[in-house]
């Protein structure tokens, strides 16, 4: 059971990824709209961050009744690790002189927001299964 749970986040969050990240890249490309960081990194850097933590959290959940009670504090802790990791690898982007359009902003969070909702769903299920 354990493993098919597993795969399943394996196979929802490609599939975000591959959905989100060329539907986006689609719409920019028919907005003729160019960003000058990297979408791919962006989408990838998202979702790789999420199957960690959803396959993390699985596995605390299956295997640590101690850590268990506790989970729903820890991802806080983790979606503030994330936000922190996500500063520090994409620092070039977020932090250059350079002001971000509207459009340049709203790329940045598109895939943020589409990890960060999955996230939520995949954690409140195993808080569920887990109570």
């Amino acid at each position: 059971m354990l493993t098919k749970r597993l795969v399943t986040y394996f196979v929802i969050i490609a599939a975000l990824f591959l959905l989100g990240y060329f539907i986006h890249t689609a719409l920019l490309s028919s907005l003729e709209i160019e960003h000058p960081f990297s979408l791919l990194n962006i989408y990838l850097f998202q979702a790789i961050a999420t199957l960690v933590i959803c396959v993390g959290f699985e596995l605390i959940a299956s295997f640590s009744k101690r850590f268990s009670d506790q989970l729903g504090f820890i991802y806080l802790a983790t979606m503030i690790g994330k936000i922190g990791i996500f500063c520090l690898v994409f620092k070039n982007t977020l932090f250059s002189g350079v002001v971000l359009s509207k459009a340049e902003s709203l790329s940045l969070l598109i895939p943020i927001f589409i990890y960060l909702i999955y996230e939520v769903i995949a954690i409140t299920k195993i808080l569920n299964r887990n109570a």
